[in-house]
């Protein structure tokens, strides 16, 4: 800078000159490159759109191609073989191409998008190839290239060209879309309907069809746009279009559309937008070459013209610069002279240009100054009166001189306004501080503001309770009529209170009011009214009058403190509230003081576990040194681990092949299996009911021979039965679907189970048998699933005795002991104990090359046709495997001719941790029930599917978990339900069906039930009812929800509570309390008011037992003492009381809130009028009459209403309550139909339906049932079979439950299926419950009486 400060006028001029110069050089020299750039560009882009223009091409072939081969794998190679390999010879051509033209623009580019083809081809060829893989193989092609086409349009900056390239694009992804629309329409049309998720995709295809449509039709040039309405009027567009609206408003419609017709249009409609995209790519090229050319022209023509002007500047900058340097130099010798004190000199003129008038102005200026330097110094002194003269609109230093005396005028008049103000503010905020009462406060602030506005009266007002009270006034005097309390809106001060808003009244009649003094009084003539408020909420109004006008700066500070008055009187509300609540909390803290003494007792035990927690602090440390050794080691395997890594990739390869294999291998054996236990089970299933009566000799018709035979083919089909449910549980375990249900396991139960069913066949066979436990060694309780654990054992013995011949020996030792150093599972061998089962014997041993096949499924030692030992091989593999699943593992020593000795090792406590699964699934349950689901059976597609995947929590119910049953058919109410009850630290299982909550509440026996009325299937009274009817069950508390009033049906028939629907969470909340609380009491009390002593002492002894604690009232007023002082969960009462009537202590209860859902149970032996009658059924839950068997029908209600486990009362109890129900009289004459297509089955089971006293009707398929129920519409129950022709089990039941006369006739579904989810299937269908064959007659009558009671 210093270089150019010191240039002359002359060559600073010059340098500014070249400046502009050079930066036009710049600027042509930019331009040239910009263009040249454009230039290169669109040369790329024309290169990019011949490229776009084979990928289309490729496109389109591969479509015409995809149809072709689906029609050719569709028709086995039957059809269109030859236009196949005519189509694939044009998409090499299409693809020839596209490679050609990539080596000519020197891209090193790969279509990888196409790497599939020549494989999709060798399938087609070979007709091996999934017609929906191979559609959705060539639909990824195709999207693929278009995503090529994408990342090209993406790269073109010619907004012009761009859009053409992304029309195109959207007519080229529209052809793509409809190319799949063809193909799944094609496919729907030779299915003849959509299978599962293809319609919902056809609709998916439709929609992105038509975007891109529209996109293209909105974004396309006329010419392209007159074309394409020309194709949507062609007869094969219009049919096409037609064709896909038809199939998206009714899919049935697939069913009836020619194949041919659809193909045909929408292939012409594909060549027609296949036309439009080359005459797209044909218009792109033409615009392309164009905008070359003008680039090119503009380019030369701009350079040309550019080198012309800067010749012209150049000589027009040189004289101009020596014009004004040499009047510049004139000037400058005159400001000399003016610098040296001359003012008194004018400068001379050598010119009449601007640098003339510069020297013109310059002399005008010489003067002016003088001018406004005595002006300046008098404004400096605080003299604002000097008139300065404005010369003109431009004379800007005389307007800025005029603005900076007007300004400073303005700003010394604001700043007294703003000292005003100021003032104001920080006396009323001095006011404001501190803590004062309201009173105090309101009297300080109207005595501040008023004196402050020179206002000669005021008042201020303040709200409560909804009214504004007058607290503070100054020279106030009471107005004509008025008082100290103001309604809101009432008068001026009301009214700004309900606008919120201030209020000024001028003009005041002389009538108004008056303000005294001792010399007189005057009218104010002017009031102002303005509220103050806190958070938007009016907290009072001051009002002020004055004799003058009020003004705008009064306003202003009224506006301005009034916020401050607003958070001071709120803030002085507040702290009288606080002082009250203060006053509270010092009663609740000397409450809390005798809380705290019990806290002390529980912070001492806490210190005591503490303690505990420290020392096991210790213990984790040393076990943390030990790790730390163990890590380093592992390192040092990881090394290893990497080499052997590589090794395992090109294992894994091969076992991936393999395992693909298995599964379609598992598919079929799982398949197999099903049919053949359902073809298995069924004669069985005769067999064993046919022997079964037979041995029974009801009839006596048969000798002692006879029924020796009868109970041998019954032994034999039993045997048989088994030998089907160890092939059944090989497939479960080879499938890895094991189920395990975790439970405590005594181990002396073990024992002495073990020992009944081995000690008899000790005994028989001349074998010593002993069972050595050694208890004292256990320190803690086994944890695992008890069934598969004697499982397991009982397979180990079963084959000791069968190799031990007479006089030998074999011993069962149960102990614990630490892991032995052989053990295969690690964490097995890391655990401190393991129980240890050890079963040895003297028999005949296993040779050593035998040792290793044994475990294997179907081997034996002896597998020969001469072997002297039956059996099918089965027991030791599936020992190992459930040993597996527990956690454990087998392990044999023996030696040939001296017996053997099998070992299992398992842990004290089960842990998911230590069980090496590999690729099996272990399902843990929950032990609520004995019965174990069936396997997955294969279910017609018109039955509804299970929801297997439950969002529930079924399938994690763990041992002591708290579970409940939620019976709700609404989704997300019973999901909100589910989360409360989880909240509660339950787990929830939900059903939505009646039919299917009773078949849940069987299986998993649920802690509690939520239970609404109204239910598909079976309602929600019956589901009640069929609950409180099954002894295993009535105990379980029902709490009701409902949207229907029926709670006294509810209540009548043992509900535990009824809330009706709408509910609100603390509703919701409420009841899930009263249940826990319910539970959480193990002891019920029942109070017996009867005023008689031995009738209320042997009422209490009848129902007394240990979950039971009975009080006794023998008046009226002494039960409901007791009542408010006691927490009852019951209530006897006898209507005649001495000091009440029994009706007059009901109706206290009933008014009371905290005792008014108690159940009532009136037990009177008076007869009662229509009126009395009407009275007790609003007040009592139910009535017991006095008669003879009046004490089993009281022991039944109060068992009823306590919810009290019937399996748990004296024997002698459950038998009344047995005798009472009657249930060997439930089945007589009732109708039964049974549905099965086997005849032995059905006389079987009619058989035993007849000694019932049952009448049976008879249908072969599910069909002919529907025949008979038109036929007999009196049946009662239905046995229905699953597998049937014409019409199975699931068809009829859907077609039953259509039917209105039977929507709740109970059908129970007979299955010879045992795979997994048949149950579930079977409720979904709409079947009441379920039982497998062959069918335990005694639990199949059972489940009917259940089903029948009324």
């Amino acid at each position: 800078m210093k270089f150019i400060r010191n240039l002359s006028i002359r060559n600073k001029l010059l340098l500014v000159s070249l400046i502009p110069l050079a930066t036009l050089l710049y600027f042509l020299t930019a331009d040239i490159t910009d263009k040249l750039s454009k230039k290169q560009n669109i040369l790329r882009v024309y290169n990019d759109v011949l490229e776009i223009e084979k990928i289309s091409d490729i496109i389109h072939n591969l479509l015409e191609e995809r149809g072709y081969s689906i029609s050719y794998v569709a028709s086995g190679g039957k059809e269109e073989k030859a236009e196949l390999l005519v189509q694939r010879m044009e998409t090499d051509k299409a693809i020839a191409a596209l490679k050609q033209l990539l080596i000519e623009q020197k891209k090193n580019k790969k279509i990888t998008s196409l790497t599939a083809l020549a494989d999709l081809r060798t399938g087609v060829n070979q007709l091996t190839a999934d017609i929906d893989t191979m559609a959705r193989s060539y639909s990824i092609m195709s999207i693929l290239l278009i995503d090529d086409g994408n990342i090209t349009y993406r790269n073109v900056q010619d907004p012009e060209i761009r859009n053409l390239v992304e029309t195109h694009l959207y007519l080229l992804n529209a052809e793509g879309y409809l190319g799949q629309l063809r193909m799944r329409l094609h496919l729907a049309l030779g299915n003849k309907g959509f299978r599962k998720g293809e319609f919902a995709e056809f609709a998916r295809l439709k929609g992105k069809f038509e975007n891109n449509i529209d996109r293209y039709y909105k974004n396309t040039t006329p010419e392209q746009l007159m074309a394409f309405n020309v194709l949507l009027n062609s007869p094969a567009t219009v049919l096409t279009r037609r064709l896909i609206d038809s199939v998206i408003n009714d899919p049935a419609v697939v069913s009836t559309l020619p194949v041919n017709q659809w193909r045909i249009n929408a292939t012409a409609y594909l060549n027609g937008l296949k036309e439009l995209e080359d005459q797209s790519i044909i218009n792109t090229r033409e615009l392309t070459k164009e905008k070359q050319a003008a680039i090119s022209k503009a380019l030369i023509s701009g350079v040309i013209i550019v080198l012309v002007v800067i010749i012209i500047i150049a000589l027009l900058l040189f004289y101009v610069i020596r014009t004004i340097v040499n009047s510049l130099q004139v000037i400058k010798n005159a400001a000399d002279r003016i610098a040296l004190g001359e003012t008194d000199l004018t400068v001379p003129m050598t010119s009449k240009d601007e640098i003339g008038d510069l020297a013109v102005s310059f002399n005008k200026l010489i003067q002016i100054s003088k001018e406004y330097t005595v002006i300046a110094d008098t404004i400096a002194r605080g003299d604002y009166s000097p008139v300065i003269l404005v010369r003109g609109k431009d004379d800007l230093l005389s307007q800025a001189l005029v603005n900076m005396k007007n300004n400073l005028l303005k700003l010394s008049e604001e700043n007294e306004i703003r000292t005003w103000l100021l003032t104001g503010t920080t006396q009323l905020n001095d006011i404001l501080r501190g803590e004062k009462g309201v009173k105090d406060l309101a009297q300080q602030v109207i005595n501040l503001l008023t004196s402050y506005l020179k206002a000669q009266v005021g008042a201020i007002y303040v709200v409560e309770n909804d009214q504004l009270m007058l607290v503070g006034s100054y020279a106030f005097s009471h107005r004509k009529g008025n008082t100290n309390q103001v309604q809101i809106g009432e008068g001026l001060v009301g009214q700004a209170a309900l606008e919120k808003k201030p209020i000024v009244f001028a003009d005041v009649p002389d009538d108004y009011m008056k303000v005294n003094s001792g010399l007189g009084q005057i009218t104010p003539r002017n009031i102002f009214v303005h509220p103050f408020l806190y958070d938007d909420n009016v907290k009072g109004v001051i009002e002020i009058g004055a004799t003058r006008e009020i003004s705008d700066l009064d306003m202003q500070l009224l506006k301005i403190v009034s916020e401050s008055i607003g958070i001071a009187f709120n803030s002085s509300q507040s702290r009288a509230q606080l002082k009250e609540l203060l006053e509270e909390t010092q009663r609740q803290a000397e409450e809390l003081e005798a809380q705290q003494e019990e806290l002390k007792q529980t912070n001492e035990e806490l210190e005591e576990k503490t303690k505990l927690l420290e020392r096991s602090e210790g213990e984790l440390k040393a076990q943390q040194e030990e790790l730390q050794q163990t890590n380093e080691e592992l390192e040092e395997k990881a090394n290893l681990l990497e080499e052997q890594k590589e090794k395992l990739e090109l294992a894994k390869i091969d076992v991936e092949t393999k395992a693909r294999e298995l599964e379609a291998t598992s598919k079929y054996k799982s398949e197999f299996l099903a049919n053949m236990s359902h073809e298995l089970r069924t004669p069985l299933n005769s067999i064993l009911i046919l022997a079964q009566l037979l041995s029974e000799n009801k009839n006596k018709s048969l000798s002692q021979k006879d029924i020796e035979f009868a109970t041998n083919i019954h032994n034999s089909g039993t045997d048989l039965l088994n030998l089907i449910n160890e092939i059944l549980d090989l497939s479960k375990v080879e499938a890895g679907k094991i189920e395990i249900e975790i439970e405590e396991v005594p181990v002396s139960d073990l024992c002495h189970s073990l020992n009944q069913l081995f000690g008899e066949i000790a005994r028989n066979k001349h074998i010593e048998f002993n069972i050595n436990c050694k208890e004292a060694h256990f320190q803690s309780s086994l944890f695992t699933d008890k069934q598969r654990l004697e499982q397991i054992l009982r397979n180990l013995l079963s084959n000791a005795f069968k190799f031990t011949d007479k006089e030998g020996t074999i011993d069962v030792t149960i102990d614990v002991q630490p892991p032995n150093a052989s053990l295969r599972n690690g964490k097995l061998r890391g655990l401190p104990e393991v129980i240890v089962f050890s079963v040895t014997d003297s028999g005949i041993g296993i040779p050593e090359s035998k040792q290793g096949i044994i475990f294997e499924a179907f081997q034996q030692a002896d597998g020969s046709t001469k072997r002297k030992f039956g059996g099918t091989g089965l027991g030791l593999s599936i020992s190992r495997e459930l040993a597996g699943a527990l956690g454990g593992e087998i392990h044999l020593v023996s030696e040939e001719g001296k017996g053997s000795t099998f070992t299992l090792y398992m842990p004290l406590k089960f842990d998911a941790a230590i069980v090496t699964k590999g690729e099996k699934s272990i399902e843990i349950r929950k032990p609520a029930a004995k019965k174990e689901l069936p396997a997955l059976p294969v279910i017609p597609a018109h039955v509804p599917t299970p929801h297997l995947d439950a969002e529930d929590d079924r399938y994690s119910i763990r041992d002591n978990d708290k579970t409940i049953l939620i019976i709700e058919d609404d989704v997300s109410f019973s999901h909100v339900l589910l989360d409360i009850a989880r909240e509660k630290g339950y787990k929830g299982i939900i059903a939505h069906q009646g039919n299917t909550g009773l078949s849940l509440a069987r299986y998993y026996r649920p802690d509690a039930i939520i239970l609404d009325m109204k239910l598909p299937v079976l309602d929600g009274s019956e589901v009640l009812r069929l609950l409180k009817n099954d002894p295993e069950l009535r105990h379980i508390p029902v709490q009701i929800m409902s949207g229907y009033d029926r709670r006294k049906e509810g209540m009548e028939l043992g509900a535990f509570d009824f809330i009706r629907k709408p509910l609100t969470h603390d509703a919701v909340q409420s009841a899930f309390d009263r249940i826990q609380d319910f539970m959480n009491r193990k002891l019920k009390k029942l109070l017996v008011v009867e005023d008689n002593p031995q009738q209320n002492k042997a009422i209490r002894e009848l129902i007394g037992n240990g979950d039971i604690k009975s009080f006794a009232a023998y008046t009226g007023q002494e039960a409901y003492t007791m009542l408010q002082d006691e927490r009852f969960d019951c209530i006897i009462i006898d209507l005649g009381l001495p000091d009440m009537s029994g009706f007059e202590l009901m109706e206290k209860i009933k008014e009371s809130e905290m005792l008014n859902k108690i159940p009532i149970i009136v037990y009177t032996g008076r007869d009662m009028n229509k009126d009395e009658a009407r009275q007790l059924e609003k007040l009592a839950n139910t009535v017991v009459l006095k008669t003879s068997n009046s004490k089993e029908r009281l022991l039944d209600e109060t068992a009823l209403f306590l919810h009290r486990v019937e399996s748990k009362l004296p024997k002698e109890k459950q038998q009344i309550i047995r005798k009472l129900h009657r249930t060997e009289e439930i089945l007589k004459n009732k109708k039964v139909l049974l549905v099965d297509d086997d005849m032995r089955n059905i006389y079987s089971l009619s058989n035993v339906l007849e000694e019932e006293g049952m009448k049976c009707f008879v249908a072969e398929n599910g069909r002919v049932a529907l025949d008979v129920l038109n036929q007999q519409q009196d049946i009662d129950i239905v046995l229905m079979d699953i597998m049937m022709p014409e019409m199975d089990g699931y068809e009829a039941t859907v077609a039953i439950r259509k039917m209105n006369a039977y929507n709740k006739l109970p059908i129970i579904a007979l299955t010879a299926k045992a795979m997994k989810g048949d149950r579930e299937k079977c409720l979904e269908a709409g079947m009441s419950d379920y039982v497998s064959k062959p069918v335990n007659i005694e639990q199949l009558l059972s489940l009917m009486r259940v089903w029948l009671y009324q």
